[in-house]
């Protein structure tokens, strides 16, 4: 597997509009016997973990722990599988959790951040249920993370919120900027079934003409920081593209660990039980086994939420096949051509800015 990812699954209040798997107020020892269980699966996949190009840390908020056991969790990970160099060691992380002494050790085990912020803005978060409502952490986390020597970091915004304007938006961008961020990413806010956001204000998205307009304003004002789009929601200074994600993207392998966690082996994928008890007491994962042919095609489509897309010779190395060859899929991305959606010839298929911002018009389309 090249690519590994750990899901720590504690937080300390869970945000309202979120619908990953995390517990609340997690105690110290149920924290310590996730770790003896991670362990434990780290060394069933040793023979797995040669060649590990990144290691994701996610959750939850890996960054909750106290100090000494926030080292032992990075201390035990990689002792247990083999970094290729320069391998990116990312971490999430949530403002509130950035003391001095995590951002110090945070400094000595991992080469990247990602730090969820979704807004400065006190009103907004209210809106979204982000715990805590302030931001005031925001900045002094920023502050703690540089000192510490970290220099790869990005933050997630969220945009499209029930009473959000445009010139809000662009405020929340221009802070970023000013922030010195290396990357941000930038989500629509999609009310998620069963999340207690979803239950309080319903499931409706917000007008699609004023998310259009955001999305495009997120690219303008973030080129002009010197942060380009690469991703439909993913903006970088150059250099700094998450790889990790990029590599999934584009079809690389991948363990994840941890309730929840999804892998991918190049043919099949399986994602562990998201119960926590359950994943400690040995559950099985849920498979999900599709023909060959379909499997291309979603890899396929994967990489067509990249600006660059896919080089022919690079998708015939990722999957050694070559979608070019298959005339129905052929047949199909050529009418995509014609809809302005795509670009495509013998030797590249990538999406124009309008088949970014309607992907899943090209996914549906191309999904067998």
């Amino acid at each position: 597997m090249e690519n590994l990812y750990i899901h720590v699954p504690f937080c300390q209040k869970k945000c309202d509009y979120c619908a990953f798997y995390s517990i609340e107020n997690s105690s110290r020892d149920l924290q310590e016997r996730w770790l003896e269980k991670l362990k434990v699966d780290l060394e069933k996949n040793t023979h797995r973990l040669q060649q590990v190009k990144t290691l994701y840390f996610g959750g939850g908020t890996p960054t909750i722990p106290d100090p000494d056991l926030l080292e032992k969790i990075f201390r035990t990970v990689l002792a247990e599988i083999h970094l290729m160099p320069g391998a990116e060691i990312t971490s999430e992380a949530n403002p509130e959790t950035i003391t001095a002494e995590r951002a110090d050790i945070l400094g000595k085990y991992v080469n990247r951040i990602s730090m969820g912020v979704q807004s400065f803005r006190e009103e907004k978060r209210k809106v979204l249920g982000r715990h805590p409502v302030s931001a005031e952490k925001i900045f002094p986390a920023m502050k703690n993370l540089c000192k510490a020597g970290l220099k790869n970091i990005g933050i997630d915004l969220m945009y499209a919120v029930p009473g959000e304007t445009l010139a809000q938006w662009e405020d929340d961008l221009k802070q970023a900027v000013d922030l010195g961020v290396e990357h941000l990413s930038a989500y629509a806010l999609t009310p998620e079934e069963n999340t207690p956001y979803a239950i309080a204000h319903g499931l409706k998205a917000a007008d699609d003409d004023l998310a259009s307009d955001m999305w495009h304003t997120a690219a303008n004002i973030l080129a002009e920081g010197g942060m380009e789009r690469y991703e439909i929601s993913n903006y970088a200074k150059k250099d700094h593209e998450a790889e990790h994600n990029c590599n999934v993207w584009s079809g690389g392998t991948y363990l994840g660990l941890g309730p929840s966690a999804t892998s991918f082996d190049g043919t099949d994928r399986w994602t562990e039980q998201a119960d926590l008890t359950a994943w400690l007491n040995g559950a099985p994962p849920e498979w999900d086994r599709i023909s060959r042919a379909a499997r291309l095609r979603e890899i396929f489509i994967m990489g067509l939420r990249t600006v660059n897309g896919w080089k022919k010779e690079t998708f015939s190395a990722a999957t050694g096949c070559d979608i070019w060859c298959d005339a129905e899929a052929e047949r199909i991305l050529k009418n995509l051509q014609g809809q302005g959606l795509i670009r495509f010839d013998t030797a590249k298929c990538c999406p124009t800015k309008t088949g970014l911002e309607f992907w899943n018009t090209i996914a549906e389309q191309l999904i067998l």
